[in-house]
């Protein structure tokens, strides 16, 4: 007895076809989820952004009239958070300062 899934089954086009949407649903359930966020506002002109693991500082016009040195903080979910010091100068634009956690950032947070 020969029926339609079987006929599908047995074509080079209908295999590829089952691979393919297997493929598929294998990437959909071990892909991780991407977020992006940042701090809520400004500071000095600069501020933190984070994403599924990793994190940076940025500013947009630095103010750095009292303090050159800006502090990054990352705060990692399964690792021990980790500082940056970076001296910027006044009016800097730019991404200035990366950190990768291994499994998951809670957020970075930018101050002097």
């Amino acid at each position: 007895m020969n029926t339609l899934v079987t006929r599908i089954m047995g074509t080079k086009v209908g295999k590829g076809a089952i691979v393919a949407a297997m493929a598929a649903a294998a990437i959909g359930l071990t892909a991780p989820t991407s977020s992006a966020y940042n701090e809520s506002s400004w500071h000095m002109g600069c501020r933190g952004y984070w994403y599924t693991t990793a994190g940076h500082g940025y500013c947009y016009d630095a103010n750095t009239y009292y303090h050159h040195t800006w502090i990054t903080t990352y705060d990692c979910n399964a690792e021990i958070d980790t500082q940056h010091f970076d001296r910027l100068y006044n009016g800097y634009v730019g991404k200035y300062d990366t950190h990768e956690c291994t499994f998951k950032i809670n957020g970075t947070k930018v101050y002097q």
